[in-house]
Parts: C-alpha cells; structure tokens; sequence
C-alpha cells in the first residue's frame, strides 16, 4: 500500500510537490506521469524513504514514515524493490553477482542466495545469462537484470524510475510486461514514465503530476 497525503517538498529555491494526494492499494499497479521536472522521482525517492517530505503524510504498508526511525529505514527500503532507468550494473562482476548483492547486503547464506538468483533471473528469462558480464548483454537484458535485482529480495512494493527511457518501442513494451506478470501475483508496481503514448497501451491507472500536484 501506498499513501500520500497533501504531501509537499521544497528544495532551496525550488518546490518538488505541492500537496501531492494519492493512494494504491496493495497489488494495485499505476503509472506515475507528467513533464519533466513535474516531481515524479521526487514521489519515488519519499516513497523510498531517501528524502523527507517538507510537510504531509506518507504511509508505505501501512506505516507512516514521518514516525518511522532512521534505524528502521533499511527495514523499509527491503520491502520495496527499485528500478531505474540506467540499471547500474557492476561492470567486473557477473551477472550473478549483480543480483545477488542485495542478499550480500543482508548477511543471507550461500545456498538461499543461489536459489533466489536464480529464480530471480528465471523470473526475467535470463537465468542462463548468470555467469557472463553484464557488458555482453543487450540494453534491454541489462534492464532486465536490473529488475531481477529489485525483485531477489521479493518485495511487496517495486517502483521504477523511467525504467523504458533508453529502450526502443518494443523492448518497452517486453519491460512494462514484466512489471504486469509481477503486478498479477500481487506486487504493488508504481512506474514514473513520460512514455504516453505506451502507456495507453495498457488498462492501468495514470497518476498525473503537473506542476507539482497531483491533477484530479
């Protein structure tokens, strides 16, 4: 579940969002959209607990961040997988290894971090990619890399970033599908796109930013 209320951010000379309000249910998929500069990864990075909002409540499965303690925060951030639009692999290691550093991370022992890899990688149809580079891989495999990543630790709430930005219209359209076969077994997925003409290709809901605000 995701939750905002009258949610505003400010930067020095610049305000993100002005009383953004929307809410998701959990295994509710939306797609979060708007010019540029219209606040969309300022909505992902609260939601991810990165920044602070100015004023107004967030509540992310049913917890509200403004309580939640800075030592709770990688508690938070385990629950929610996210993509962006560069997957930012590690070049000198493997595939493997790139999706297996969330579970690194986490202290989780050899023999569960193999079978969530590569169940992982099963998941995004690349599971005999493992061993190579992820410099031999095409931009669309390295996205998908990058959400098998996001997905390894199976997370309740996935949001991406542009996810297509960098793709041509096909591979897209393969990406969005996947987040749908992810939304269909229950996981909440909010993608921020400016892609509309893709988008309207599918039967789910458009939270629109314009300025700041969520337009109604």
């Amino acid at each position: 579940m995701i939750e905002f209320q009258n949610v505003a951010k400010n930067y020095p000379g610049h305000t993100a969002l002005i009383n953004a309000t929307f809410s998701m249910a959990s295994g509710d998929m939306a797609f979060l959209t708007g010019h540029s500069g219209a606040g969309k990864s300022t909505i992902l990075k609260l939601a991810m607990g990165i920044e602070k909002p100015t004023h107004g409540k967030i509540h992310i499965n049913q917890q509200d961040l403004s309580q939640l303690k800075k030592r709770h925060i990688p508690q938070l951030r385990s629950r929610i997988g996210m993509i962006y639009q560069n997957p930012q692999l590690l070049e000198n290691q493997t595939v493997f290894n790139n999706v297996a550093l969330p579970l690194l991370i986490q202290g989780y022992r050899h023999q569960e971090i193999k079978r969530r890899v590569q169940a992982a990688l099963d998941k995004v149809g690349l599971l005999s990619k493992e061993k190579l580079s992820p410099n031999s891989l095409s931009c669309g495999e390295q996205q998908r890399i990058g959400i098998a990543r996001a997905v390894v630790n199976k997370p309740s709430i996935l949001l991406a970033d542009e996810p297509t930005g960098n793709l041509d219209p096909d591979l897209s359209m393969d990406i969005l599908r996947l987040f749908e076969a992810f939304h269909l077994v229950g996981v909440t997925v909010l993608i921020a796109t400016h892609d509309l003409p893709l988008i309207a290709q599918m039967p789910y809901r458009m939270i629109i930013l314009q300025n700041g605000e969520v337009k109604k």
